[in-house]
């Protein structure tokens, strides 16, 4: 029972930020981020809270998710929702609806099951993030436990972020026990993963698209894999999810609220994974390169801010994390180093490996397959800004990887094997809305003009 309750705290407790920030947003977006920056503001505050030392409680939970409730009731009360663009639901054959609400229904289920019924046999899950989630829900982060100190528990990687086992952590603080229904989160964030980018797409080439691309992610293997096990990896991509429909909303009505919530929502995604500090950092250049050249001092001035943004809410991790113990996977070291220098070597393997894990069947099947086809057969629709927006954000996405390829200590191969499809998932969003804006005229696109 009280995980249920949890899930609806957390869901209302998303409203007041989406809502308040986004502004005459569609009610489809507005669902998105509210099911996504529920669990994102409720584990942030939890962490602030236990860095001055309040272990998450019941009390504490039901106080911080009234608080939210309250506000979300203001904003509700004033709250004016845009009329839905570019429907073109009578495009769409009734049979390729049901195809599609089929697999994303398997995909939930998929989800669902795995959180719900299975225990966490997922190493990673099992070894970094719930080992983690168990360690905050039971002691506070000041005083530092002795876990973060401890050398020998260095293969749960002690300085990974906390955002996802502190969200996991406040489900057994919520329920009053220790067990596996901390996993149960997924179940917002793998809707609002979908509906941010079904919404991306729908305002741009209509629904045929955006149903059709929200269902081949929906079911990616990888996707429907890591989705309930209890890992970061589906709060990180669901994350980014959102964090690209603000930007995207932002470059087309250069409303601050937007820009404010994709700052909020990168800040966390550096609070999920080490990975997420890049994701900022991308989304950080390409707000402030992007526009035309008359609004380019504005794009400048909104990345200062929105950095700003992300540096405030990242700045209690850096400073908690500074004295921690360093292992071999100190990657943020070797950067630091003359190693990556001394790398180069190393690129040609990285490619080959980054290209084969786009087209690996056995965990993508036709997914990215799907997008190097529209991105070549489709090419001269790169000249949409939006197209070339989220093109680039994809790019330097997947580039980002590999300068932690050319220093890992680990054989290539190696780590390719446990590695490139959580890291491609990760993508995904960025892929299928992509996808979607390079939906061709003839297989179903609504606006021709977009």
């Amino acid at each position: 029972m009280w995980c249920a309750i949890d899930l609806c705290l957390l869901v209302v407790s998303g409203y007041a930020l989406a809502a308040g920030l986004a502004g005459r947003a569609s009610r489809l977006e507005i669902a998105a981020l509210t099911l996504c920056i529920g669990p994102g503001v409720i584990g942030f505050s939890l962490l602030i809270l236990s860095m001055l030392g309040l272990r998450p409680s019941r009390i504490e939970i039901l106080i911080l998710c009234g608080a939210f409730a309250v506000a979300g009731i203001a904003v509700w009360k004033t709250s004016r929702f845009e009329a839905e663009r570019n429907s073109g639901a009578a495009r769409i054959p009734s049979w390729w609806i049901v195809i599609c609400f089929c697999a994303i229904g398997y995909g939930f289920l998929s989800i669902a099951v795995d959180a719900l019924y299975y225990p966490i046999v997922e190493w990673d899950a099992f070894a970094i993030w719930q080992l983690k989630a168990q360690v905050l829900a039971i002691f506070p982060l000041h005083p530092l436990p002795g876990y973060f100190t401890d050398l020998a528990l260095s293969y749960s990687h002690l300085r990974y972020p906390l955002l996802a086992p502190m969200m996991s952590a406040q489900m057994h603080a919520m329920t009053g026990r220790i067990d596996d229904l901390s996993k149960t989160v997924s179940l917002l964030f793998y809707p609002g993963m979908c509906l941010a980018v079904f919404a991306a797409v729908r305002r741009v080439t209509g629904s045929f698209a955006a149903i059709t691309v929200t269902a081949l992610l929906a079911c990616a293997e990888p996707i429907c894999r890591y989705g309930g096990t209890g890992t970061a990896e589906l709060p990180l991509t669901a994350f980014y999810a959102c964090s690209l429909l603000c930007m995207l909303r932002w470059r087309e009505n250069r409303q601050i609220g937007y820009l404010i919530l994709t700052a909020i929502l990168s800040g966390w995604m550096a609070w999920t994974k080490n990975e997420g500090v890049a994701l900022a950092a991308i989304n950080a250049i390409v707000i402030a390169f992007s526009g035309p050249r008359d609004l380019r001092r504005q794009s400048l001035a909104a990345a200062a801010g929105f950095t700003a943004i992300v540096a405030i809410i990242y700045l209690p991790w850096i400073i908690f994390s500074w004295g921690l113990p360093r292992s071999d996977e100190d990657y943020a070291g070797r950067f630091a180093s003359l190693q990556l220098l001394h790398s180069f070597g190393r690129l040609g393997r990285i490619f080959l490996g980054i290209g084969q894990g786009l087209i690996d069947w056995e965990n993508w099947g036709i997914f990215w397959i799907i997008l190097l086809m529209l991105a070549i057969v489709e090419r001269w629709q790169f000249k949409n800004p939006r197209a070339a927006f989220i093109g680039v954000l994809l790019l330097l996405h997947i580039l980002a990887y590999v300068p932690a390829f050319m220093v890992t200590n680990w054989k290539l191969d190696e780590l390719f094997g446990v590695t490139i499809d959580r890291l491609l998932m990760h993508a995904a969003p960025a892929a299928a809305i992509l996808m979607g804006f390079l939906w061709p005229i003839w297989a179903g696109r609504t606006d021709p003009t977009a």
